[in-house]
């Protein structure tokens, strides 16, 4: 009797068997034979491969990009349960024209960065999976002449269309009008880029509210930015302006929206605090830095308040509040709860500490982000970290992905 070998199994379970394994061993089986080649590279793999890993993330992981890659040349992912445990470091494989990063979005297991400085943000995007090694610069647009004018402001979102299965890119481009205001007469500029077509294209008539916005985060089919705080605040906390609001985009119907936060948090946030749009419960939230609760307290609360839809209503409710004796800036909340701040201690200047908050206040300091100027929190220029917390193994980006996405099914 003959033994039998792992080649004598059938078809599909050789597939359950590969979709098991960790994409960087994926990879290495590629090398393996032209089958198991041809297997991994398939569409219905790597949509298989995808799919699985939507499903399998770390649920309380933290990926950090740092602000510059001329002191850090690497992206670091932490365990947000233990904070200190390293579960893997990437290297970097591009450089901006000012060699400092920003994130934008994560979808997937694919990255979009950008230079972190206004004059260049947006303008040259590079998409990347650290995972499959792989990277694609973005620098054609369908308006050019205006990119290329330092003078115009950009924004810029990622999402995934589930109804398409296409990952798309938006870019509104801000242009001067005959006064120089950018959120004057001339209406903003919109183009979109699908990694299935592979091309940007124009959207005619976008109707872009005119706001000032600040950036965002991609939540359930949609990319949401707030509007940038200018509001001032006499002796009674009485905001003298329009109430803030949230602007959004629909990567299906590629259209755009908005819409006004509730009385109760306009209030908190007329007194202009720190605060932070980022996704929570797979619902928009929005960490805003309160004042102490009473009088003579120390430490400043972090509240989280999450977004709800039902039936066309929207509702803000309070979900969590995390009190810290010193002031920072909020970057994320993991899926168990976990907030995530950076820190400038004033004690030792130019000291940046990123901090991990759950419920057992556990504090880690990574040292990632970078202070430029003296340190006052009010005063500061702050080159702060990006990070997602729900980085995930994927095979997108690898190969042929980018023509394979189509056929992708979640």
């Amino acid at each position: 009797m003959s033994a039998t070998s792992f080649h004598d199994l059938p078809p599909q379970t050789i597939i359950e068997i590969l979709l098991r394994l960790p994409v960087k061993d994926l990879v290495r089986s590629t090398l393996v034979n032209k089958t198991w080649y041809s297997l991994i590279n398939h569409p219905s793999f790597i949509s298989s491969q995808i799919s699985r890993s939507i499903c399998h993330s770390h649920d309380n992981a933290l990926l950090i990009i740092p602000p510059s890659t001329s002191l850090q040349k690497d992206c670091s992912l932490f365990s947000a349960e233990t904070s200190s445990t390293l579960i893997e470091k990437f290297d970097i494989p591009f450089e901006t024209k000012t060699r400092t990063l920003k994130l934008i979005a994560q979808v997937h297991g694919m990255l979009l960065i950008t230079d972190l400085q206004t004059d260049y943000a947006s303008r040259e995007l590079y998409l990347w999976n650290p995972y499959v090694r792989q990277h694609r610069v973005l620098v054609s647009s369908c308006y050019k002449k205006h990119l290329d004018n330092l003078e115009t402001t950009c924004a810029l979102g990622m999402g995934f269309d589930k109804v398409m299965n296409h990952y798309k890119i938006v870019r509104i481009i801000y242009v001067e009008d005959d006064r120089g205001e950018l959120l004057g007469d001339v209406a903003p500029k919109v183009e979109i880029f699908s990694l299935t077509e592979n091309v940007w294209r124009k959207i005619k008539n976008p109707g872009v509210p005119r706001l000032d916005i600040e950036d965002g985060v991609f939540v359930d089919g949609c990319y949401y930015w707030f509007e940038r705080n200018y509001a001032i605040v006499d002796d009674t906390s009485t905001c003298h302006g329009h109430k803030l609001r949230i602007m959004s985009f629909d990567f299906h119907s590629e259209l755009f929206g908005e819409f006004n936060l509730p009385d109760d948090l306009s209030q908190i946030l007329a007194r202009n605090p720190i605060n932070k749009l980022m996704r929570f419960e797979d619902s928009l939230a929005l960490c805003v830095v309160d004042e102490p609760l009473n009088k003579g307290d120390s430490g400043l609360p972090y509240c989280i308040w999450l977004m709800r839809q039902e039936n066309g209503v929207v509702t803000w409710t309070l979900r969590f509040r995390y009190v810290l004796e010193e002031c920072g800036y909020p970057l994320a909340i993991t899926k168990n709860g976990t907030l995530v701040i950076e820190l400038f201690c004033s004690k030792n200047p130019g000291l940046a500490t990123i901090v991990f908050c759950n419920q057992s206040m556990i504090h880690q300091d990574h040292g990632f982000g970078e202070c430029v100027g003296p340190v006052e929190i009010s005063t500061s220029v702050f080159n702060l970290s990006t990070v997602d917390t729900s980085f995930r193994e994927s095979l997108i980006l690898y190969e042929g992905g980018k023509s394979l996405l189509k056929y992708a099914k979640y």
